[in-house]
């Protein structure tokens, strides 16, 4: 099987036992030619007569191929140096692409997680049996999925916005918000999104607000729905974020509707 159908981790498995060999042939190598060398720098008994010529170029001869199987042992050497460097570089590539496969999946999970768990909050809003149940369920999509414990919902009544749910703030800084009056009211009136640092400064009382999301209901903005502080280990919003606001600002005001009180089609 080629390399490039192999997992990571066994191709890196295969490359490391590869670098293991190669250091096992070098240290043969080295000790051979360590043998070798030791060999050559024993002393000579001296002759009692001058060798014969012969003997000299013998001499020389072996010298020579001695020298050549030298150059060759040097070459595999650095040969064999230069394969190790490759299978190292190989290996830190294989990790380096296992560590970002690791990673990517860890947020696929992470992104699977939350979609999960939009769905049966979504699931639970709509089955709601009553008001104050559908109210719950928006909270728990904003303190689980957004990472905020400070909202409020409003809805649209008559020129004004009634505050119908607090979580984490004061309802009497909120009640009695005027359309048009402030982010919140400006979202209602509007149905645009506001989000802090993206769309300007909010209005007086609302310094901590994160976004005011317009609910909708039928085609009609029908509420609002406040988000302020978020959770210390969430310093801004992401792109998930902006999802889930979509989801309920399409979501939320329907099931807030059909369990108006006055009746499903009270506008």
């Amino acid at each position: 099987m080629s390399d490039v159908r192999k997992p990571a981790p066994e191709l890196a498995a295969e490359r490391t036992r590869d670098l293991r060999e190669v250091n096992e042939r070098l240290k043969e190598l080295v000790a051979s030619l360590r043998t070798e060398k030791d060999r050559l720098a024993e002393p000579r008994a001296p002759s009692a007569t001058p060798a014969p010529v012969a003997t000299a170029q013998g001499g020389d001869l072996e010298t020579r191929r001695l020298a050549a199987e030298l150059a060759l042992a040097q070459e595999s050497i650095a040969h064999a140096h230069a394969e190790r460097d490759r299978l190292r570089a190989r290996v830190a590539e294989l990790e380096a692409e296992n560590r970002r496969v690791s990673d990517q999946y860890v947020s696929v999970q992470d992104r699977s997680t939350e979609l999960t768990e939009l769905f049966v909050s979504l699931e639970r809003l709509h089955a709601s049996p009553s008001r104050a149940d559908a109210l719950a369920a928006i909270q728990e999509i904003v303190i689980n999925l957004v990472g905020s414990e400070e909202l409020a919902v409003f809805e649209r009544r008559g020129g004004g916005l009634a505050l119908v749910h607090a979580f984490g703030v004061q309802p009497r800084t909120l009640d009695g918000l005027s359309l048009g009056e402030g982010a919140i009211g400006r979202a209602a009136i509007a149905g645009r999104q506001y989000v802090a640092g993206r769309d300007g400064d909010a209005g007086q009382g609302e310094e901590d607000l994160t976004a005011a999301i317009p609910l909708r209901a039928w085609g009609d903005v029908v509420g609002v729905l406040a988000i302020f502080r978020l959770l210390g280990h969430k310093p801004v919003l992401g792109e998930n974020d902006h999802a889930v606001f979509d989801l309920l600002s399409t979501h939320a005001g329907v099931a807030l509707r059909l369990r108006d009180p006055r009746g499903p089609a009270a506008r």
